[in-house]
């Protein structure tokens, strides 16, 4: 089900996605794994989807990994609105 409201996170690989999901729960931090939402991208690759109330840390864990580079979307009235792209520093893309 989608969730009007809540942040998609996108990375670079399988890899990343689960980098991102075991530090999440590592820290307490509640995510889930979905497909990629087509208005996203055409590719068949997952996704991280998480409330926002966990904005701040899950992005905190994320800078902290050394991914380099992710996208963020939010779910608002039916679509996807880019939030943010970061590079591996944190820094907005």
């Amino acid at each position: 089900m989608k969730k009007e409201g809540f942040y998609v996170l996108i990375l670079p690989s399988i890899h990343h996605i689960l980098k991102v999901e075991k530090g999440a729960k590592t820290q307490g931090i509640p995510v889930e794994l979905i497909p990629t939402p087509r208005q996203i991208s055409s590719d068949c690759g997952m996704a991280v989807e998480f409330h926002p109330d966990v904005l701040e840390r899950l992005l905190a864990m994320v800078a902290g990994t050394g991914i380099p580079e992710w996208e963020l979307y939010r779910r608002e009235g039916g679509d996807y609105q880019t939030i943010k792209g970061y590079d591996e520093t944190g820094s907005r893309v």
